[in-house]
């Protein structure tokens, strides 16, 4: 109620200008900034495992020292609730691009992919 005993009318979110949406946090006003703390996601809970069994299959091979940091980077990136669609998708195209034609990896490639898509929803 206001002041004047009129009710007040509720009109839920509304997003403009200086707003900014990140995975689940909000942040508004000029140069405010959504930090997500907590509990990851399911889905990102999955796209970390995948990327944890990637890490840990690369270790074991050798030459493999800029895709690990490429799936490391990654995997801060959705720690961190930074899932934009562009950035990430340039980093899984490194990450393919670094692993090329090692047979044994496609596969776990393509589930981090998934998984990392089911975030971002691309």
């Amino acid at each position: 109620m206001t002041g004047t005993g009129e009710p007040r009318t509720n009109h839920g979110i509304v997003i403009g200008g200086n707003a900014r949406v990140g995975d689940s946090a909000l942040a508004a006003g000029a140069g405010a900034v959504a930090h997500r703390t907590g509990a990851t996601s399911p889905a990102t809970d999955g796209a970390l495992a995948a990327l944890d069994e990637l890490t840990r299959r690369l270790e074991a091979l050798e030459d493999t020292e800029a895709a690990r940091a490429e799936a490391e980077a990654l995997a801060r990136d959705l720690v961190a609730g930074q899932t934009d669609g562009e950035r990430v998708e340039r980093r899984l195209a490194r990450l393919r691009a670094l692993i090329g034609d090692a047979t044994a990896l496609t596969g776990l490639v393509t589930a981090v992919h998934a998984s990392v898509r089911a975030i971002t929803g691309g």
